[in-house]
């Protein structure tokens, strides 16, 4: 039977309005904050051009840990903010308001994709485990199988921002990353989830798995003694800890805390 999807109709019938209240009630932030929405519009993109690909199949297969995943989603994250802050600034946007983004468009949609393809697929760029795109391809054939799933992805993103308005584009990918997401460096939740976890770490009784299962964990590696240390590093740059640590710490359940998001001001 033909037709489209009943995601594809409840889709069509979202309107920047209610996306905007998705992600005012359900992850406590304001769009209208350019910072904020670029935050988890660069989780949303990353998650849907990166994490949701053959990497993915990657990581199943043994390429990536679980902690290596950690530590690369987090940095693709960061090298996707930065880029679309950098393009925020060039169009001189500094609002996510109507009127702030009322001047972009479809070409500038157009630039911003391929900005981000053309770094997210270039097989020389350095992960933060050393090895770089093409090494964790293995083989050209899978680089390639990647290369048109990004490439099918952001046409996707861009797509919506074509034939829905720049705003709703933006908007639409950033609720993905918020409402998705919700365990990833740059969410608005994550400054609680470590504050939350650090303290778990010396109150066991306290940890997501409970005390049993927290006491069947490897001992910490070395480097995690200093629990200020460890929350700056999280909160900063979770892509510069040591392999060990972030393998621990997956292991140990950081994403498995059950927090609310904070909310908007509470950053």
């Amino acid at each position: 039977m033909g037709g489209a999807s009943s995601i594809d109709r409840a889709q069509a019938m979202m309107t920047e309005e209610t996306v905007e209240e998705m992600l005012r009630s359900r992850a406590g932030i304001d769009p209208v904050d350019l910072t904020a929405l670029l935050d988890v519009l660069a989780i949303g993109i990353t998650n849907s051009a990166w994490r949701n690909t053959c990497v993915e199949d990657w990581h199943g297969e043994g390429r990536l840990s679980d902690g290596d995943m950690m530590r690369v989603n987090s940095h693709i994250t960061h090298g996707v903010r930065q880029r679309l802050r950098g393009w925020a600034r060039e169009h001189g946007i500094s609002t996510g308001t109507r009127e702030g983004l009322a001047g972009l468009t479809v070409e500038d949609a157009d630039a911003l994709g391929y900005r981000l393809f053309r770094w997210l697929t270039n097989p020389e760029r350095k992960l933060p485990t050393g090895a770089t795109l093409r090494d964790l391809a293995r083989t050209e054939a899978d680089l390639d199988e990647y290369v048109e799933e990004a490439d099918r992805n952001l046409r996707g993103f861009v797509a919506q921002m074509e034939n829905n308005g720049v705003r709703f584009g933006l908007l639409f990918s950033a609720a993905h990353g918020a409402l998705a997401c919700t365990e990833w460096w740059g969410h608005p939740s994550w400054p609680t989830r470590v504050d939350q976890f650090v303290a778990v770490l010396d109150n066991p009784a306290d940890h997501p798995y409970g005390p049993k299962e927290y006491e069947r964990l490897r001992p910490e590696p070395a480097g995690m003694q200093d629990r200020s240390a460890l929350r700056a590093a999280l909160m900063r740059a979770p892509w510069e800890l040591d392999s060990a640590i972030a393998e621990w710490l997956i292991d140990a359940g950081i994403g498995c805390l059950r927090i609310a998001p904070d909310v908007p001001g509470g950053r």
